[in-house]
């Protein structure tokens, strides 16, 4: 059985880190080597993220909150008003949030089909 932190490390920060990684490099046209300074990165990382070796998560892809969480710090960047440290708070409180509104169960479920999330309540109290 993993712990929810578990689910975090190899699944749901992989995950943000390549939505935002797309979006600076696709969308506002910033360099892997820009993108991986701004989120305190290595290029290599960027171009695994890129490339859909590292952080693939489909079940989010669609999903409007997490999308307006990466929106909030893609723009932050963008404005060139953040540095690694905030990104690295606003990166927490969003796990946090996404832990709070279940949305990690999304994932735990896949991972673990076995566990009854119906009368789990580990991550968000």
């Amino acid at each position: 059985m993993y712990l929810p932190s578990e689910i975090e490390a190899r699944y749901a920060i992989p995950a943000l880190r390549a939505f935002i990684v797309r979006k600076l490099v696709k969308e506002h046209g910033f360099t892997q080597e820009a993108a991986a300074k701004s989120l305190g990165l290595t290029q290599a990382a960027v171009s695994n993220y890129l490339r859909g070796v590292r952080g693939v998560m489909s079940v989010w892809e669609t999903n409007s909150q997490i999308q307006e969480y990466v929106d909030q710090i893609v723009s932050r960047i963008v404005a060139d008003s953040i540095n690694v440290r905030t990104v690295l708070k606003m990166m927490n409180q969003i796990l946090l949030e996404i832990r709070r509104r279940k949305l990690l169960c999304i994932i735990h479920r896949e991972v673990e089909p076995q566990l009854n999330l119906s009368e789990c309540d580990i991550c968000w109290r």
